[in-house]
């Protein structure tokens, strides 16, 4: 097995290990947020603001790029005069998460006497060649050659080979002759084999035999590598006469290829985001089979794991080949990018070698070939292999049981699900709470009642304890079967048991019932709940629910019971609602309770004042009464202030909290939800007089 990668790839290989950041265990640094306010009182305050948006450690946050953005937009807005170190700063982070324009434009921006960072400049040049942007690349170039600028073999090679690639081997001499006394930081064997893996990709494969010639004769020092891309080309072609010649010189006048130069030069181009051109000159060393270490090959596979998963695998096929392995953090990246893919064809394929190769020496190798076999739907392939490690002695623990197990579920192989059950007990491994868990959510889906019960039952019976996950599943199932009393005795189970799992349950059991219709039944559930289970979401979500099928007595009747009985959370849960008022379902029934209200409302009758203020809402947002003559009503102010204060915040929202910018996106009804969950925070009381005044102010 391979060692583990030094010290030195390591900042090439954790950037992209989600599997190594949850091992590290180290603390998150909190992200930045898009919407914190830039600084831009002085230049040096903005520059030290952008600096902590691009620290390295938040590079891969996705709120890093809206953050930046977000303050370059002030300063700009500000005439904020950036200074050349910012702009230098800004247009790296913004290469660095590829948003190569931007970062050119803000580097046009420096002065011309601004100091040229190198490594900036190579990793500009280097991106806006490989992107095809090689006239801005060239006009980079042109700068960098006059302001003196260092070129390296990132900057350099990348850039000539594009334009090999594009304009031909005369470009490419002007090219190597304008830098030929100036590119100290320059590797020339590796630039020769850069400039003949262009010229052949694009067929121009004579070209690419001259070239190595000319750059040989020029002092650029063809290597074994160059030679044999030439040769590899030809040989592609059918031109094996000609591939023959070019072996000839490789061995004649070729140079042996520096293993270290392509290493460093490897993860260059991965640190640079130069993915594919990494790949490019790799696959050359490769195919030429010449040496090259695990850990870059494990870096590389990392890479283009994400966008390139066919590479990938080749790579992984070619150490495997040389009876190495790749290291378990690339091969979890590989195979999560697999699977998010749905490749798990290739999965297998590329396991079986594995495994006939021996790969799986220890039960955590093993674990990881059925897990993410299972993960990717190859259910007979991972059972398989569980009875290989069987046979071979290796005891499956119960993470490997719950991943095949799991994908049995989701694949609806009961019977097979419950053979692995009995094999697991067979084995002397015990389930624990995910394994009952996955059954019994399987089995609750299916409303197999009296499987879900012998579980839950067998849970118990065996210490293991049930958690929100278990209680959820089981309250669903007796909510679809309408077994409402065994429903609610699960709740109480989980009340006593865990009263801050009861807490996210209960949100799960008003929903269920809600979505049978059940509100009576709701509303009795949710009175009952005891004083140290946490109920505020559960009551919005009611609130909600019977909002938007327009059960108005239930509404009104819920939030007495609130006002009475949660009177220190009363304000918290109206407030909560409020934030919801934007998904609501239509006014209809709220309007229809109106107009059926003042047909047939006696005096002797008279509706609350809640009442009342929801009939004043909707009739003025849906303009069926003025609210303007409610307000200028003398009346109403002297007899009925506090309908008339309603009537005032309605005309003037902004007293109630509510800004203009909201206002002004809100439409009608989410205007008169905010309004009429104001007016709860009211104080009740009898109103008799108010369809009179309407009908005074209507006619």
């Amino acid at each position: 097995m391979p060692m583990a990668p030094p010290p030195s790839t390591s900042r090439f290989l954790l950037p992209r290990l989600s599997a190594a950041r949850a091992i590290s265990g180290r603390p998150q640094r909190p992200p930045p947020s898009p919407h914190a306010a830039a600084p831009t009182s002085t230049p040096q305050a903005f520059h030290a603001h952008l600096a902590s948006l691009a620290a390295p450690f938040r590079a891969d946050h996705p709120s890093t790029l809206p953050s930046l953005l977000t303050a370059l937009s002030r300063a700009r807005a500000a005439g904020l005069p950036l200074l050349p170190a910012t702009r230098v700063l800004a247009a790296s982070a913004l290469l660095r998460h590829g948003r190569i324009p931007d970062a050119l434009a803000q580097f046009n921006l420096l002065s011309d006497s601004a100091n040229l960072p190198s490594l900036f400049c190579n990793s500009l040049l280097a991106a806006l060649a490989s992107s095809g942007s090689v006239v801005p690349a060239r006009k980079l170039f042109d700068k960098m050659l006059g302001r003196a600028t260092e070129l390296d073999t990132v900057g350099f090679g990348v850039f000539v080979k594009n334009v090999s690639r594009r304009d031909g081997l005369a470009e490419v001499l002007r090219l190597l002759q304008a830098v030929h006394h100036r590119g100290d930081r320059v590797d020339r064997s590796v630039i020769a084999a850069m400039v003949a893996d262009g010229l052949s990709r694009e067929g121009r494969i004579e070209d690419a035999w001259q070239a190595l010639e000319e750059m040989r004769s020029r002092g650029w020092k063809p290597d074994f590598v160059a030679y044999r891309i030439v040769s590899g080309a030809f040989k592609a072609a059918g031109r094996t006469e000609e591939e023959d010649r070019i072996l000839k010189q490789k061995r004649k006048l070729g140079v042996a290829p520096r293993k270290e130069d392509y290493r460093e030069f490897v993860l260059a181009l991965l640190s640079n985001r130069q993915i594919a051109e990494a790949k490019e000159i790799a696959e050359a060393i490769v195919l030429g089979d010449f040496p090259i270490d695990d850990d870059i090959l494990n870096a590389l596979i990392c890479s283009l794991s994400d966008n390139d998963a066919d590479s990938a695998i080749m790579f992984c096929r070619f150490m495997i080949g040389k009876e190495r392995f790749p290291s378990s953090d690339m091969l979890i990246h590989l195979c999560e990018s697999l699977c998010k893919n749905r490749k798990g064809d290739d999965m297998w394929d590329f396991f079986r070698v594995l495994l006939d190769k021996g790969y799986c020496t220890n039960v955590r190798d093993y674990h990881l070939v059925v897990s993410f076999l299972s993960k990717a739907g190859k259910v007979r392939e991972a059972y398989d292999v569980l009875k290989e490690m069987k046979r071979k002695r290796f005891e499956p623990n119960i993470s490997t049981y719950n991943s095949l197990m799991e994908a049995l579920c989701r694949e609806n192989l009961l019977r097979p699900a419950k053979k692995l059950w009995d094999e697991m007990f067979t084995s002397d491994c015990s389930p624990n709470l995910q394994t009952y868990n996955i059954l019994i959510s399987k089995f609750a889906e299916i409303t197999e009642s009296e499987q879900v019960k012998q579980l839950f039952d067998h849970m118990l019976q065996k210490g293991v304890s049930p958690d929100s996950a278990t209680y959820a599943s089981v309250i669903n199932m007796f909510c679809q079967e309408k077994r409402y009393e065994q429903a609610v005795e699960i709740f109480t189970k989980c009340a006593m048991q865990d009263p801050a799992a009861a807490s996210s349950v209960l949100i799960v059991f008003i929903l269920a019932l809600c979505k049978q219709g059940n509100y009576r039944r709701a509303l009795g559930v949710i009175s009952c709940v005891p004083s140290n289970v946490e109920s505020m979401n559960s009551h919005v979500i009611l609130l909600k629910c019977l909002t938007d099928v327009g059960e108005v007595d239930f509404t009104i009747e819920h939030i007495k019971w609130i006002r009475s009985n949660l009177s220190s959370r009363f304000q918290s849960i109206m407030n909560e609602l409020m934030g919801s008022l934007s998904t609501s379902a239509s006014l209809q029934p709220v309007t229809r309770r109106w107009r059926s209200g003042t047909a047939r409302c006696p005096s002797s009758r008279a509706p609350t004042y809640l009442t009342a203020a929801v009939v004043t809402t909707v009739g003025c947002t849906l303009e069926i009464i003025s609210p303007y003559h409610l307000y200028l009503n003398p009346k109403l102010v002297v007899h009925h202030y506090e309908i008339w204060r309603l009537v005032t915040n309605f005309l003037y929202f902004r007293k109630m909290g509510l800004c203009m910018e909201q206002a002004q996106s809100l439409h009608s009804y989410e205007l008169l939800g905010f309004v009429h969950l104001h007016c709860c925070l009211l104080t009740l009381g009898p109103f008799g007089v108010l369809y009179s005044c309407w009908k005074q102010h209507m006619g």
